[in-house]
């Protein structure tokens, strides 16, 4: 059984990984190229970090929940 559950946090670890590249890739392309297929990323980032600092104390605590999510 716990190697069904390690078998699992590595797998959550390593789409964790891939969407964190995907994401820093977006953010590269859409600095150089302008939106790249309609698709906004700095925009979309700039609107959760916002979103986030309007909620106060629970913006704090999911932004430090996706931080340990993305450190791990």
């Amino acid at each position: 059984m716990d190697n069904a559950w390690r078998m699992i946090g590595d797998l959550v670890s390593n789409l964790t990984s891939v969407i964190v590249g995907i994401l820093g890739l977006g953010i590269v392309g859409s600095l150089a190229f302008g939106d790249m297929l309609g698709l906004d990323v700095i925009g979309n980032i700039t609107s959760l970090v916002e979103t986030l600092a309007t909620n106060g104390v629970v913006g704090l605590l999911v932004l430090a929940v996706l931080m340990s999510l993305v450190k791990s």
